[in-house]
């Protein structure tokens, strides 16, 4: 039966409750997924809206997370006895692997790594390397100072004096600013700071100085480059796609400064912690300038002092919010956010706004 009629039978059958979930016509009957897959880029093959995900996987019986699914497992679409679209998996119920013989009692197993829901390669620097601090935060750190020949620049081996740090160890790094994070108030919601090198502190009775040895480098660090913590680091590239409801907020700049972004690069929201958690999925959405009404309509915001004047007395029309793309959200602050452009129909600039997609 060809493809076009077999979907339209089960369009013709599927309850409306289940209607939501958008089946491509070019979706494949069946599908191996292949190393270097990814979650959404799988999920956008079958799925109009790819975040609806999870709504294939209701019967299976293997996948008790819809999430993790792993290069070799084998996907076959079909239509259940309520006429609901479903994705079944042809895989073992453990996906396990034996690589070593240890004895004649026993093997060492492992579980492969499950294809990462957004391209890790391009997320991972910013998950391990990049942070958000506020202003006092970045000021209260230590300070690289120089070193015992003068010199103004230091790599991987080198010892360094920096401000006193109170203990000694392995566990810190080298930051540096990057970019000041601004709201669209042009509030300073903090500075991204880059990881430049992992440092180790020497223990030594040097008053109110450290002694600083560069273990290894991503850049070269200068004086007054800071000296913090290293946070953990992260290895997990699965994240669950969580669909964004009733928040609403903004993109606020390219993590690398662009003034026009697009598909994968990243920017920063101006939502933290208690708006959003890494997974969460937004539209983008694009809305013009204010028209004045008039015989001859205008934009508010043409740039003539006399047109804005006018504008504050007389009615004006707000264009509707256009999509023109959407974003995966993978690293929380405080009072911010790192997301993802997975899609993106034009180029977005800094005040696109972030909704439910």
């Amino acid at each position: 039966m060809a493809k076009w009629l077999r979907w339209l039978i089960m369009l013709a059958v599927m309850p409306l409750s289940v209607l939501a979930i958008q089946i491509k016509d070019t979706a494949p009957d069946v599908y191996i997924v292949k190393k270097g897959d990814t979650l959404w880029d799988i999920s956008s093959m079958y799925l109009e809206k790819p975040w609806q995900w999870p709504e294939l996987w209701r019967n299976n019986t293997f996948l008790t997370n819809p999430h993790l699914i792993y290069p070799g497992d084998e996907l076959r679409l079909r239509v259940n006895e309520q006429g609901e679209p479903e994705l079944e998996i042809v895989r073992e119920p453990e996906v396990l692997k034996p690589l070593v013989k240890l004895s004649p009692q026993g093997r060492k197993v492992f579980k492969p790594e499950p294809i990462a829901t957004i391209p890790w390669s391009v997320i991972e620097s910013f998950v391990n390397n990049d942070f958000l601090l506020s202003d006092e935060e970045f000021q209260a750190l230590p300070i690289v100072l120089g070193d015992p020949d003068g010199g103004i620049r230091f790599a991987s081996g080198d010892l360094i004096i920096s401000d006193k740090i109170d203990s000694a160890g392995n566990d810190y790094v080298i930051v540096r600013k990057q970019n000041q994070l601004m709201d669209m108030d042009d509030e300073l919601l903090g500075w991204q700071v880059r990881n430049v090198a992992d440092v180790e502190v020497i223990p030594a009775d040097t008053g109110s100085t450290s002694v600083v040895k560069v273990k290894a480098s991503n850049f070269e660090a200068n004086r007054g480059d800071r000296i913090m913590p290293a946070p953990p680091m992260h290895t997990d590239k699965v994240l669950g796609l969580v669909l964004a409801n009733q928040q609403r907020g903004h993109v606020i700049g390219s993590v690398e400064n662009h003034t026009l972004m697009g598909k994968y690069d990243v920017v920063a929201l101006d939502m933290g912690s208690s708006d959003v958690v890494p997974g969460t999925v937004f539209g983008i959405y694009k809305q013009g300038p204010a028209i004045k009404r008039d015989d001859k309509p205008q934009y508010v915001d043409d740039g003539n002092k006399t047109d804005k004047l006018i504008s504050t007395i007389t009615s004006d029309t707000e264009q509707p919010a256009l999509k023109i793309g959407e974003v995966v959200v993978f690293k929380v602050f405080d009072n911010s956010s790192y997301a993802l452009i997975i899609k993106a129909n034009q180029s977005v600039k800094r005040g696109a706004i972030v909704a439910k997609p």
